[in-house]
């Protein structure tokens, strides 16, 4: 006898997922709370099931130096400077005070002060100034979550600072489907579609996009 094939209810998938796929802290609840009254912009942090593998990837890999590009409010900053080792180094770029006056807010509750260095400015002339300062190779983890049209620069940068066997994220990989519409030519549309298709073909890197939340792209410099 065959087995009815099942209908799945993607809102009942999510309710699953979100009751028993992960474990959130206490603390990342309070500021998942606390980014929601942002308003709409509080869609610009990564979901929990993210931050679970993200965490995941940093204990595995046991990784001490890493860069954050794009902090919003400090959620992904946490899960990862929990993971690292108690002399790990988050250095965290982001432009907008505003929003990382929340992140010091939980960081602080998090007591992950001394593991993360808060960068404010242009995150490109950051990471070209660890560049020029002889940093090339030595990270061991970047998490891209920032300006979309510069997606493309943040990835090259990044490239020539992971070491090799480092991991490179990229959040947002498949921006609400919006990939798939061919008469969408804004400027974040357009620098995805340009991102995804070269990091398909760069021999540089391993990848893996992978459909969770808004769509993710793992890769791992060779």
């Amino acid at each position: 006898m065959k087995n009815k094939d099942t209908q799945l209810d993607p809102n009942q998938l999510c309710k699953y997922i979100d009751s028993i796929g992960y474990k959130e802290s206490n603390i990342l609840k309070e500021l998942r709370d606390e980014t929601a009254k942002l308003g709409d912009v509080s869609i610009m942090q990564i979901g929990a099931t993210q931050g679970a593998l993200i965490e995941m990837i940093i204990k595995l890999g046991k990784f001490t130096r890493c860069i954050e590009i794009g902090v919003f409010t400090g959620y992904s900053s946490i899960c990862i400077a929990s993971a690292m080792p108690e002399n790990g180094k988050l250095f965290a770029l982001e432009k907008s005070k505003e929003f990382t006056d929340i992140a010091k807010k939980y960081w602080d509750k998090a007591n992950l002060t001394n593991k993360i260095e808060l960068i404010l400015g242009n995150a490109i002339d950051t990471l070209n100034g660890f560049i020029t300062n002889n940093h090339e190779n030595s990270f061991d983890f970047v998490f891209i979550d920032a300006d979309k049209s510069r997606y493309l620069d943040y990835y090259e940068k990044s490239l020539k600072l992971v070491r090799s066997g480092g991991i490179i994220i990229i959040d947002n990989t498949i921006w609400k489907g919006k990939v798939l519409d061919k008469d969408d030519n804004s400027s974040s549309t357009k620098s995805i579609k340009s991102l995804n298709s070269f990091i398909s073909k760069d021999q540089r890197v391993s990848h893996c996009l992978i459909t969770i939340y808004d769509g993710m792209t793992l890769c791992m410099k060779k």
